[in-house]
């Protein structure tokens, strides 16, 4: 069976280092203690220049919410032209309105703006309560994978959910679990609930 470790990285130092320890992609972040931001022109630059596998970039101007002004997403929008520009491979959103649903008008915007990228819809999507409807928008929004630990807990404490989730998401979308995944648990995690990706910050060890 062959799996995909994403290693999700704060720097470039820990992408170089994730990449000689096996990962098979990169989640390429800023602030990893605010839950990834964007992360700086010259590190996305230095990735795509020295790695040789796909790095995904994630795009969010700041921690905290998932509930953006119209200032944040045209920053959004400007931060996916950039990483368009520099060659990088997919890109990492997600928005949310105050009720924990999709912000469709948001999320249409960037996917708009990130057209010919592959698309991950980040761990935002563990606050949505009715899952399986988010999965149908994110798919009919062009979405192509969905980050997510099942919940607001771990991964490990939501494996039934990850299972139905990556039933329910057939070839639509790709369920990619994470949230406390790591080179130890992963294979334990994919055989429970079928997910073909996995992803951590030690998922390949410690970077």
């Amino acid at each position: 069976m062959n799996i995909i470790k994403e290693a999700c990285v704060g720097s470039f130092s820990e992408a170089k280092k994730a990449c000689q320890l096996g990962a098979d992609r990169i989640e390429l972040c800023d602030n990893l203690k605010e839950g990834g931001t964007t992360p700086s022109l010259g590190t996305i630059k230095m990735a795509k220049e020295a790695l040789n596998v796909p790095i995904f970039t994630i795009i969010r101007p700041r921690g905290g919410d998932f509930v953006f002004s119209e200032e944040e997403v045209k920053i959004m929008e400007e931060d996916i032209e950039i990483c368009k520009s520099l060659g990088v491979e997919g890109v990492v959103i997600g928005a949310l309105t105050s009720d924990n649903n999709i912000d469709e008008d948001i999320i249409s915007r960037l996917v708009n703006k990130a057209k010919g990228l592959r698309i991950t819809f980040h761990m935002a999507f563990d606050y949505i309560e009715n899952k399986k409807a988010a999965l149908d928008r994110l798919v009919d929004l062009g979405i192509h994978r969905v980050l997510t630990k099942g919940g607001l807990k771990n991964a490990i404490h939501n494996l039934n959910t990850l299972k139905e989730l990556n039933q329910y998401a057939g070839d639509r979308i790709i369920i990619l679990a994470g949230g406390g995944i790591n080179q130890y648990n992963y294979m334990d995690i994919v055989k429970k609930t079928g997910v073909k990706e996995v992803h951590g910050t030690k998922i390949v060890g410690d970077l």
